[in-house]
Parts: structure tokens; C-alpha cells; sequence
């Protein structure tokens, strides 16, 4: 064997070394039906081929709805809806199964903290995602008085209040909703952030390893036998 080609042998061996290194922490084709829940789908997962694709079309939405959805506060049941998602957007099940194991029970309350925090800031600059109060019974005379109609006046928009003036019922509803917000924007960014890198990385092999060409076949007929 030549020297050139026993060195891209080994190389290739090399990197297929660390891919399997790195799939071990996704939850892969071969051990699906050790999962709880999604175990159960496993005879039927492993004949979606795209669950397990590494093509373009089926990981980039994997990054972006995985992304998003590990940052959301669904701890506990982050693989049966990944797999759902997966199911509905074709993407790869190994990339977005593997997305929901940042956030686990060392890192949730961190992870949580910082997207709480996005999200309430985001509320308090916009005013967009914060509760309403709990309605309040209101008499029907206060509502109508035959005697003086109502007069109708420009809707004021209420600047938002701070939180310890919030009713609780309010405060845990605008609590919720800056998780949801701080999750889905931290969640994009995150997904663009795999994206560009997973495409960098495919233009620097492709450059790398290019694709050794077949040879061309010629349509012209050849010379008559002499």
C-alpha cells in the first residue's frame, strides 16, 4: 500500500474514531428501545431513514427546533417532544435528542436563571408577554347607566408595572411567559450558532477531502478496426 494512501486510511479511521466518541452522548438508531417513552416507537423510528440522516435538509432544522426547545422549561419531557418534532419537521433525531441534554439536573437552574432574566427584560422594554390580573366580578349597573350614556374615550395603553406590584397570580404568568421568550430567542441564537458552524465545517472537508472525480466515459463512436 502507498504511503499517501495508508496515511488517508488512517485518518479516515482517526475521525470516525471521534464521531463515534461524540454520537455516544445522542440517542442513536441502535439503543433507542433503552428509552423510556420513545422506546416504545423504536421499531418504527428505525425505518424513517431521515431520523438518522446527516444530510443538510434533515440537521438544520434539528439544530434550530432543538435548540429551542432544550432551553424551554419542558425538563423531563424534552425526548418525547424532540421526537415529535422530529417526526413533523424530518429532521435528524440523533442531533435533536442530543440538544435536549444541555439542560439537565446540573445545569437547569443556570440555564433557567439566564433565560428568565433575557425574557423579564425583554417584557419590562416591550410590555409584550406580560400577564393580565384575574378578572373581577363587576356589577351590571356600574357598566350601564341609561340615564348618562358613555362616552367614548381613547384606549390608553397602561405602562407596565414593576413586579412587586403585581397581583401573584399575574407575577407567576409574566414569570412563565420570560422563560418561554428568553428560551426561544436564546434558542435561535443558539441554533444559528450550529448552523454556521456545521456549515464551515462541511465547506473546510469538502476542501479538505474532495470527492475524487469518475472518469468520464466518451459518447463518440471509436475508429472502425484497421
Amino acid at each position: 500500500m502507498p504511503p499517501e494512501e495508508h496515511q488517508a486510511r488512517e485518518e479516515r479511521f482517526a475521525r470516525l474514531r471521534r464521531l463515534k466518541q461524540f454520537l455516544r452522548f445522542m440517542p442513536r438508531r441502535a439503543v433507542m428501545h433503552k428509552y423510556p417513552v420513545i422506546g416504545r416507537f423504536a421499531e418504527a423510528a428505525r425505518k424513517r431513514a431521515y431520523l438518522w440522516s446527516f444530510k443538510s435538509a434533515h440537521v438544520r432544522p434539528a439544530f434550530y427546533a432543538g435548540s429551542i426547545l432544550s432551553l424551554l422549561p419542558v425538563m423531563g419531557v424534552q425526548l418525547p417532544l424532540a421526537f415529535i418534532l422530529c417526526l413533523l419537521l424530518r429532521g435528524n433525531f440523533m442531533v435533536m435528542g442530543g440538544l435536549q441534554f444541555i439542560t439537565n439536573p446540573f445545569t437547569a437552574a443556570p440555564i433557567y436563571y439566564a433565560t428568565h432574566q433575557l425574557g423579564k427584560t425583554i417584557i419590562e422594554a416591550s410590555g409584550f408577554g406580560q400577564s393580565v390580573d384575574p378578572v373581577e366580578p363587576i356589577q351590571l349597573e356600574a357598566l350601564v347607566d341609561l340615564s348618562h350614556p358613555p362616552r367614548l374615550e381613547p384606549a390608553k395603553v397602561a405602562p407596565p408595572l414593576p413586579a412587586h406590584e403585581m397581583h401573584w397570580g399575574r407575577r407567576i404568568g409574566t414569570a412563565i411567559n420570560a422563560l418561554v421568550i428568553g428560551g426561544v430567542i436564546s434558542g435561535a441564537l443558539l441554533g444559528l450558532l450550529l448552523d454556521l458552524l456545521w456549515r464551515l465545517g462541511a465547506e473546510y472537508y469538502a476542501k479538505k477531502h474532495p470527492r475524487p472525480l469518475s472518469a468520464s466515459r466518451s459518447t463518440e463512436p471509436g475508429a472502425p478496426p484497421k
